[in-house]
C-alpha cells in the first residue's frame, strides 16, 4: 500500500469576494483512485467543514500525488 498527498481545491464567498483554498489529506490506498475516494470521504466529515469554514469542494480539480519516503510530497505535476 502506498502513501498519497491528496489536495483538493475549496472556495467560498465572503461579501462579494470569491476566496480560494485548498484542503490536503495524506491517505494509504492502493491506487490514486482509491486515494482520492478516501479524501474525498474524510473531506466530507462535519470536521472537516469546520476546518476549512464551510468552504465548498471543488471535486473536479482534486490532485493527487504519490508520497516520497522521506515524507514530503512527490515531484510537481
Amino acid at each position: 500500500m502506498s502513501q498519497w498527498t491528496v489536495t483538493i481545491p475549496t472556495f467560498r464567498t465572503v461579501g462579494a469576494k470569491l476566496v480560494r483554498g485548498s484542503q490536503t489529506w495524506i491517505v494509504s490506498a492502493d491506487l490514486p483512485q482509491q486515494a482520492r475516494e478516501l479524501a474525498l470521504a474524510a473531506a466530507a466529515t462535519d470536521d472537516a467543514m469546520r476546518h476549512r469554514r464551510g468552504a465548498a469542494l471543488d471535486t473536479t480539480a482534486v490532485d493527487v500525488t504519490p508520497r516520497e519516503r522521506n515524507g514530503s510530497p512527490g515531484p510537481p505535476r
